[in-house]
């Protein structure tokens, strides 16, 4: 510790003194209850900000992250992976959450070995100075020219508040999803046209708000998350209007037709803008599953890695569940459920057992993968061909021996029966947006960058040539994937369909966004009945 005063220490020397104020706090009753939240690589931060304090714990967790973006263009960014992975494989080695106190008290024994105690980081990448005047902490300039309204600014903003008195889901671009939060709004007896600052609570409460939330903490969340954007992120010229606005002296109808002249307010926000990461507990879980980790456990619970593609996927069976049932499930209905019962109830195990071994039968796999799952109680490779634990993989394995040993017969291809089954789930996707235009729209997003595009790419570029020989045979087969895409990303992802008619021939060579519309199309045409 005397080797680390603030401003000269390093990544071990930081944890210490992390570690060390939540102590003291606790011991001199000034700790803040989302102390109680804070993971190791929070108490790293803030040990490098000792002795400053933070506001809330809004501003730590911005802080926190926009400090760790700093970190990742300098040589102490594989300290910071070293911590992390270290704290993971403690926690595993321990069977102890992340989050525990007696790991967190365990670590500070580890960090030496790792060599986090020798490197000392410089003043400028240290949060006193790294993060002065910084859009997390201080959001946008004040002094910020705002864009004009456009020349229909009137019109456009009438129709707006004709659509805030319709109770529909937003289809997931800023706009309507600010209609939408505005609507939400209205029903607890809000009136928005005449109070300027709850357009941005409205945004959020449409957008990123989980069920639950209390309504009162919108305004405060709904800044932290504005001011937490990632840089680059389309929603920002949005958000600094609504965060602006007020203190400019706007209306509520002067900010809304401020907001018709950014040529983003029209088009999809992406899942990384839709996240909440303004507190403490969430940078190491995403950095755990970065560095190749498959599980993190907390206090909370295990938190599992899943791509975008796999959260679309659940995303689109909660809205099964709500149209069946008229309502979002509760804590303790089950997502997936019977499509048969009145109530929402788990299929029976038997039915659950006999319905995929069909499937798994009729997409061809081979009979040693359908034994494996048969035995394992339901266990199948993941998309990326891994288990989720190794105890897992060992099961799975012994049951293919065990069969190949029954049946005297050569081990199944393994990436022959992964691509089957890849397959059959990426089509699976592609044919659910074709019902669910929301789906549409989230994978379009993971098309354009999120998690899960490399799967569902190459699934594209595959199917690519097969298209083009459809398309050249029915060039009418864009004009429904034209309508698909207007559905799923707005005039632009529309433009882009339309430059595959201009040339067919190249459609391989495409953008896989405008590659997912002529296959929903396909896939339309061959589950449409028959007329007679």
């Amino acid at each position: 510790m005397r080797t680390n005063s603030p401003g000269k220490v390093s990544l071990a020397g930081a944890y210490a003194f992390g570690y060390g104020a939540l102590g003291m706090a606790q011991l001199e009753g000034d700790d803040q209850p989302w102390f109680h939240d804070i993971d190791p690589l929070d108490a790293l931060f803030l040990g490098t900000a000792w002795p400053q304090k933070f506001r809330d714990e809004f501003e730590f967790a911005n802080a926190r992250d926009a400090w760790l973006r700093i970190l990742r263009g300098t040589v102490h960014w594989k300290g910071i992976e070293s911590f992390v992975r270290e704290v993971v494989t403690a926690s595993e080695e321990y069977d102890l959450p992340v989050d525990e106190g007696e790991l967190m008290l365990k670590l500070t024994g580890r960090l030496e070995a790792l060599g986090l105690d020798q490197r000392k980081l410089p003043a400028n990448c240290l949060p006193g100075s790294a993060l002065v005047g910084t859009r997390p902490i201080e959001g946008p300039p004040p002094d910020q020219v705002l864009p004009e309204p456009p020349a229909d600014a009137n019109e456009r903003i009438a129709r707006f508040w004709e659509g805030t008195q319709i109770d529909l889901p937003h289809d997931g671009t800023p706009l309507d999803s600010l209609r939408h939060g505005v609507y939400l709004l209205t029903q607890i007896g809000l009136r928005l046209d005449d109070d300027p600052m709850a357009l941005l609570p409205a945004l959020y409460l449409a957008l990123v708000a989980k069920d639950g939330e209390e309504i009162s903490d919108a305004g405060k969340r709904a800044v932290a998350w504005a001011y937490a954007l990632p840089p680059g992120s389309s929603l920002i010229p949005i958000t600094d209007v609504l965060l602006l606005g007020p203190a400019h002296g706007l209306s509520t109808n002067e900010m809304l037709g401020r907001l018709f002249s950014l040529p983003n307010l029209g088009e999809p926000v992406s899942s990384a803008d839709r996240r909440w990461t303004s507190s403490p507990g969430c940078a190491l879980i995403d950095l755990a599953f970065e560095r190749g980790f498959s599980q993190v456990i907390t206090r909370n619970g295990k938190v599992v890695r899943i791509d975008d593609t796999a959260v679309a996927s659940f995303n689109a069976q909660l809205r099964r569940f709500e149209e069946k049932f008229g309502r979002p499930p509760g804590p303790d209905d089950p997502v997936f459920f019977d499509p048969d019962a009145e109530t929402p109830q788990l299929p029976s195990l038997r039915s659950i057992e006999t319905h995929s071994v069909e499937l798994l039968e009729t997409i061809g796999l081979s009979a040693a993968w359908i034994f494996a799952y048969r035995e394992t109680k339901g266990l199948l490779p993941r998309l990326d061909g891994t288990f989720l634990t190794e105890r897992d993989a060992s099961e799975w394995n012994a049951a293919i021996a065990s069969y190949m040993e029954q049946a005297d017969a050569e081990f199944p291809d393994f990436e022959d029966n992964m691509e089957i089954l890849r397959t059959n789930f990426l089509a699976r996707e592609v044919m659910t947006a074709v019902q669910d235009p929301e789906h549409g729209r989230e994978l379009v997003a993971i098309l354009d960058g999120g998690s899960g595009r490399e799967l569902l790419g190459s699934f594209l570029d595959r199917m690519a040539p097969s298209l083009e020989e459809l398309v050249e045979e029915d060039p009418s087969l864009l004009d429904s994937a034209a309508e698909f895409a207007r559905a799923w990303g707005g005039a632009t992802l529309q433009n882009r369909v339309s430059v595959i008619a201009g040339a067919p021939s190249e459609l391989d060579r495409k953008d896989t966004a405008a590659v997912l519309a002529v296959a929903a199309a396909f896939f339309a045409r061959q589950t449409a009945p028959e007329s007679d």
